[in-house]
This record gives C-alpha cells, sequence and structure tokens, in this order.
C-alpha cells in the first residue's frame, strides 16, 4: 500500500526506508506546480515494455534501416522532397535512442547496450549503404535537399532536443501517439546519415563532415531530451538515494558534455549563414497581369524595352521593382505612368520603384 502510493504520488519508494520517509516524500517542483501527468506503475511498465520492443537490432530492424536508407540515398540524389520524407517514417532509429533515454533514467544497463548496440548497427547500416548508392552513381552533383543536410546550426540542436521530448511524451502518454509521424519527420535521422555516405563518394568532404555533425547532434539532443521527459513522466529507478547508478550518471554526463561541444561548430556554422546571408531568390515573380500591362506598354513605345520586373524578396516594403531600358530620354512623367500603371494592374497601391537606362542602341 505505501509502494503504491508512494508511486501514484510521483515520489520513489524503497523497502529500505522506514514507512515515515517513504511517506514524506514528495513529486518534484514541475509535478507539484504545474500538476504534470505522472504515469502509474501498470502505465510505466507498459511504457517499459513498448520501449523495449522497440530496441532490439532484430531482422525488422536491420531490413527497416536498409530499406529507408535506399529510399533516402535515392531522394537525396534526386533532390525529391516527398522521397526523403517516406525515408524519415519508415526509419527505426527513433526507438533505440528512446530506449537509451529511458535505460539511463530506470539505471537499466541491459537496455542501454541494447539501445547503443541497436543504434551503432543502424548507423552501420545506414552509412554503407549511401557509400554502395553513391559508389554505383559517379559524378553527380549535391542537390538541394544534400545541401540542405549540410548546413546544420543551433536551430538544429533545438528541434532535435524538442524532437526527443515530444516521441518520449507520446510513448508515455499513448492518446497522443498520432504525433508520432511528425516526430520521425523533425528528426530527421536517415537523410543526414545518407548525405554522409554520398558526399564522400562524391567528393565533397565538407558537406559529408557538417552532415556528421547534424547526425551526432540528432542522436545526443534526442536521447537527452527523451530522458528528461521520462524523468519528468515519473520513470526512474527506485533507489533511496534516488540518484540512479555510478554509469548512468556518467552517460548523462557524457552526452551533455557530447552537446556542449557539438555547440562549437554549430554557433560557427550560424556565424558563417549570418556573413553569406539566407539562400533564398532576391526577387519573386509579379503576377500575370502586371506582366500583360508591362507588355502593352512596350508594344506602344518602340524604343522601351523592359529588362526585369519583380517583386523583392529580402524587403517586401519595397513593393515591385522594374528595370528598363530606352533609346532616348525619357521624362519623369513616363516614370509616373509606370509606377501608375503597375499599381492599376496589381489592384492595391504598393510601392513601385522604376529605373530606366539609357541603350547603347539610342547613341
Amino acid at each position: 500500500m505505501a509502494e503504491t502510493s508512494a508511486f501514484r504520488s510521483g515520489g520513489v519508494y524503497s523497502p529500505h526506508m522506514s514507512p515515515e520517509r517513504n511517506s514524506a516524500i514528495e513529486p518534484g517542483f514541475i509535478h507539484r506546480r504545474l500538476k504534470f501527468p505522472l504515469l502509474e506503475r501498470d502505465d510505466r511498465v507498459a511504457l517499459a515494455e513498448r520501449v523495449d520492443q522497440l530496441t532490439p537490432a532484430n531482422v525488422d530492424f536491420v531490413m527497416m534501416m536498409t530499406l529507408a536508407s535506399v529510399l533516402a540515398s535515392l531522394g537525396l540524389m534526386q533532390g525529391s522532397t516527398a522521397v526523403v520524407i517516406g525515408a524519415m517514417l519508415v526509419a527505426p532509429l527513433m526507438g533505440p535512442l528512446l530506449g537509451a533515454g529511458l535505460a539511463v533514467v530506470q539505471g537499466n544497463l541491459k537496455l542501454f547496450r541494447d539501445a547503443s548496440i541497436a543504434i551503432a548497427i543502424g548507423v552501420g547500416i545506414g552509412l554503407v549503404v549511401s557509400l554502395v548508392v553513391g559508389l554505383l552513381n559517379p559524378g553527380y552533383e549535391p542537390s538541394l535537399e544534400m545541401e540542405a543536410r549540410g548546413k546544420p546550426d543551433l536551430l538544429d540542436l533545438g528541434i532535435a532536443f524538442a524532437s526527443g521530448m515530444v516521441a518520449a511524451y507520446a510513448q508515455g502518454r499513448p492518446n497522443v501517439g498520432s504525433t508520432l509521424a511528425g516526430v520521425a519527420i523533425a528528426a530527421a535521422l536517415v537523410p543526414p546519415l545518407a548525405v554522409v555516405g554520398l558526399a564522400v563518394t562524391g567528393g565533397y568532404p565538407l558537406i559529408a563532415g557538417n552532415a556528421g555533425i547534424l547526425l551526432m547532434t540528432n542522436l545526443v539532443a534526442i536521447t537527452l531530451g527523451a530522458g528528461l521527459v521520462f524523468r519528468m513522466l515519473g520513470v526512474r529507478e527506485p533507489k533511496a538515494e534516488d540518484k540512479g547508478p555510478t554509469w548512468a550518471r556518467r552517460a548523462v554526463i557524457l552526452l551533455v558534455m557530447g552537446a556542449m561541444l557539438l555547440t562549437a561548430p554549430l554557433f560557427l556554422n550560424v556565424l558563417k549563414e549570418k556573413q553569406k546571408g539566407q539562400d533564398r531568390p532576391l526577387s519573386y515573380p509579379v503576377s500575370p497581369a502586371v506582366r500583360d500591362a508591362m507588355r502593352e506598354l512596350v508594344e506602344e513605345h518602340p524604343g522601351i524595352d523592359v529588362i526585369t520586373i519583380a517583386r523583392s524578396s529580402v524587403e517586401p516594403e519595397r513593393g515591385i521593382g522594374v528595370l528598363m531600358t530606352s533609346t532616348s530620354e525619357v521624362s519623369p512623367r513616363f516614370v509616373e505612368e509606370v509606377e501608375t500603371l503597375v499599381r492599376e494592374a496589381r489592384g492595391e497601391e504598393i510601392p513601385v520603384e522604376v529605373h530606366v537606362m539609357r541603350s547603347a542602341k539610342g547613341e
């Protein structure tokens, strides 16, 4: 009875402690203040069974990891976002990572070993498959999907940590289990692994190195995030000192140190991206109505040509920019006419900048 009440209150029961001390154990700050939904004893057992089934590197794990790596490699080379997302959904690597997080919280050394072996096997399979696919397709250039995995930054660390938390919470609370598909897409474990092999065979060491950093970031941060949520759910080793075994504490320290070490290259990538700027178009196309209006204008003025007309993507408040050439001098009135024409074709009062250059044909 004392054990049941201790577990339900979020405390830790130990048969080596006196009844008075057991009854004095209270939930943590988060549980007291936020009314966090602690798991009942039966729920914790069911959670451990679910995670334990996802952890071992059995035949199903090897098969799904191989197929996911093939899909990811081919999708990355083709630059197909849909195929890459499909590879994320079928990849089974999230299971062992959740197992590692649960093992550290529980102090379950056997589960931690099984999870570590499964992670190592999964990473090995993904690397070998991507290397083979890359060797069978020599001479290709990195697609945008590959380059996207070659630019990790601190945001990716936060995404991986949050993904681990969501995955662990979804396992502990089956009523929100439908979110696991979204977690698999957000975590993106297999694509960066496949990029490492493809970039190595293609002769792109920088992309391979950055993709490797992204992979390690995901592995470490997901495990830490999962362990934190499992701890918050009340899944922990029932020891009197409530510190867990020595190996578990050391594992947590190593994971935290690994995350801290990874922040250095991730932060450097943030600085580089700020210096270089975002990879996006400088401008966007205008509407067909605006293009038609400008075409009619050019037909009415034989000496006028339109070089470009576009919406600015960097500063949207600047509206539409028009660059034209003329074989003769144009009056300010003509420029105003063009601005009015663009606004009327657009159907709203927006900023319009018109620049007319003197064409060499008129000299």
